[in-house]
Parts: structure tokens; C-alpha cells; sequence
């Protein structure tokens, strides 16, 4: 799965959860797992703008097994990695429990065509954890 290939499906820009901010700079991509499993890509979207999730927490891309939806522009900040820092320089991908292998697979292609694109290596690749010590499933 390619870039190229995920569902736009953005969020209303709004305060809490998608400022609009333009990131300046990414340098990383941050992995993290839903920590939900019998969730999928479309149900963590919606969950975004459920009246009922009170958090500020959002992300960029949900990746499952069957497909990867971009929730708030890779060019903007969103609030994932716990840390100023972590939120305003990477790109926050959420791989879904639900679909096991053919997520994870769905994920590392994904992460693999950014990489290329901007011509990184692996070492731009970081976890939840490492930046906010939070231990992301």
C-alpha cells in the first residue's frame, strides 16, 4: 500500500484535535498500535469525530488490512506522540489490531513509500514510546 493509495477522509479543522497548523518540518513517522482489537481503519476515523471522545488525541493515517485513511493532512500537526516536539515533527500512523498481519504488512508499505518518497532511511522511524516513554501496544 502506497501512499498514493489511502482514503482521504479529513476531520473538520477545530482546536482540539486538528488546529489546521501547518507542520514546518517533518523529520519522523511515528508508529503506534489502536490498541483496539476489533476495531478498523473506517470505525478509528469516525471515533475521531464521535461526540463522545473528549480527547485531543488525533493522528494521520489508520492503516487495517484492507485499507489506510488519512484523517488529518501529513502537512499539518496532529497530536499523537504525547511531546510538542514529537506531535510538530512527525507523521502519526495508527496500525489497527483488529486485521494482525495484514495490517501490519498494509503499515510497513505504507511507512516504505513515504520513506522513499522523502528519501529517508529506517532511522526516521519512531515509536510512541520513544517519545513520550508511553508503552503503545
Amino acid at each position: 500500500m502506497k501512499y498514493e493509495d489511502i482514503k482521504i477522509d479529513h476531520i473538520p479543522i477545530n482546536q482540539k484535535k486538528r488546529p489546521g497548523r501547518k507542520l514546518t518540518s517533518y523529520n519522523w513517522i511515528t508508529v503506534h498500535n489502536t490498541g483496539n482489537p476489533k476495531s478498523t481503519a473506517a470505525n478509528e476515523r469516525e471515533w475521531l469525530t464521535n461526540p463522545e471522545n473528549e480527547t485531543s488525541t488525533g493522528w494521520h493515517i489508520v492503516v487495517d488490512g484492507k485499507e489506510a485513511i488519512e484523517a488529518i493532512p501529513i502537512n499539518e500537526i496532529a497530536y499523537h506522540a504525547g511531546t510538542s516536539e514529537g506531535n510538530s515533527t512527525s507523521i502519526g500512523i495508527e496500525i489497527c489490531d483488529s486485521a494482525g498481519l495484514a495490517a501490519e504488512k498494509n503499515a510497513i508499505e505504507l511507512i516504505a513509500s513515504l520513506l522513499i518518497e522523502k528519501n529517508w532511511g529506517t532511522d526516521k522511524v519512531r515509536t510512541h514510546k520513544s517519545w513520550s516513554g508511553k508503552q503503545c501496544p
